[in-house]
């Protein structure tokens, strides 16, 4: 067996090769848990747990007082070990990471993962869904569309409920729908981003948030919180709100004299994530006479590739990413196994320190 997976899961790919190469057919009984781990040098313990597993996955079947054996429909079953993942998009910015975690994961376990995007977009997040209720799949994860507004695709995600499929939520959940979720505590990331800059002397301080998904308004609160705490008041006029749709025009160069008037009284701008953070570091190079971080100290969220994308590496509150993934599979695992009560995973976030802050100036 190889050395870098867990013993159990290093047991369970040894008896699905035996099953594979016809060593152990359908029917056949396997060795008994003292063979398996005098063979393999593991405590019985470690190989009940891989057996265990092994039956909840439908390969292995045991029989009281007779042993464990191959299960007559293994194949059949093994095939439809199918997790859905939606997410809001797929090919870019800290998604890969994420769905790389998650695949890495259940792959480990026996399931694959069919994807499902919904461009932060009601109408295809009911597509998605939609689709997942025609497939045969053992759960489903799903990052949160549009999550800070009424959803108005509950009906399917009772349907899921009423069919037993367990369903996790990423970075979110929704109003009013009672399902496990896992996210990162987004407060205290927009907490740590304002603290930063406050305490480097700021106390002029923009800040730039998605009013319709959750991770925004936690953000922002977490924003108010620094305030609150430093004794700074905060100023209505220096937070700008955006939306998916505003990302066409709100912070495109022609917006720029706009943009660069929002925070023109300002000495520091908390920004809702890279992608902002690069469209607004193209709008003041394009305008001149702005230099970061000495007119303007900048932090953002996520620490994706984009946060060291230019000449200006942005100080972020970092997105655990991958790790998100691969908790995210663990506890659908869980879910899958258990089957019973809700689950409230909270991650924490790290602030990275580059060159886009730095003291206040002038």
């Amino acid at each position: 067996m190889g050395q870098d997976k867990p013993k159990y899961q290093q047991l369970k790919e040894y008896l699905i090769e035996l099953i594979d190469s016809n060593e152990l057919t359908k029917g056949n009984r396997i060795p008994s848990e003292n063979e398996l781990a005098g063979r393999f040098n593991i405590s019985r313990h470690t190989v009940r747990r891989g057996i265990s597993e092994l039956v909840n996955e439908g390969v292995l079947t045991t029989t009281q007082g007779k042993g464990t054996f191959v299960n007559q429909g293994f194949r059949n079953n093994r095939q439809n070990l199918i997790i859905g993942v939606i997410t809001t998009y797929i090919g870019d910015y800290i998604f890969p990471s994420i769905i790389r975690g998650i695949d890495q994961v259940l792959s480990e376990n026996g399931y694959s993962i069919a994807l499902g995007c919904t461009n932060n977009q009601f109408e295809k997040e009911r597509q998605c869904l939609e689709n997942f209720l025609n497939q045969d799949i053992k759960g489903l994860i799903v990052e949160t569309t549009k999550s800070a507004l009424p959803n108005p695709n509950f009906e399917l995600y009772e349907e899921f409920k009423k069919r037993n499929i367990p369903v996790l939520f990423m970075h979110g959940s929704y109003k009013g729908c009672s399902a496990s979720s896992i996210y990162v505590d987004d407060v205290e990331a927009g907490y740590l981003a304002t603290k930063h800059l406050i305490e480097l002397g700021h106390k002029k301080i923009a800040g730039i948030f998605k009013i319709d998904d959750i991770q925004g308004h936690a953000r922002f609160e977490g924003f108010c919180k620094a305030h609150k705490e430093f004794g700074i008041a905060l100023n209505d006029n220096r937070v700008l709100w955006f939306d998916t749709n505003d990302l066409k025009y709100k912070f495109s160069m022609q917006s720029g004299e706009i943009i660069i008037e929002f925070f023109e009284d300002c000495t520091s701008l908390v920004c809702y994530n890279e992608q902002i953070g690069l469209k607004l570091i193209d709008i003041i190079r394009g305008k001149g006479g702005i230099i970061i971080p000495n007119r303007l100290s900048l932090v953002s969220f996520d620490d994706s590739d984009l946060a060291v994308a230019s000449e200006v590496k942005m100080t972020t509150v970092a997105h655990p990413k991958e790790k998100l993934g691969i908790e995210a599979a663990n506890l659908m695992l869980k879910m899958i196994t258990e089957n019973q009560e809700v689950f409230k995973v909270k991650m924490t976030p790290e602030l990275v320190i580059r060159n886009s802050t730095g003291p206040v100036t002038g």
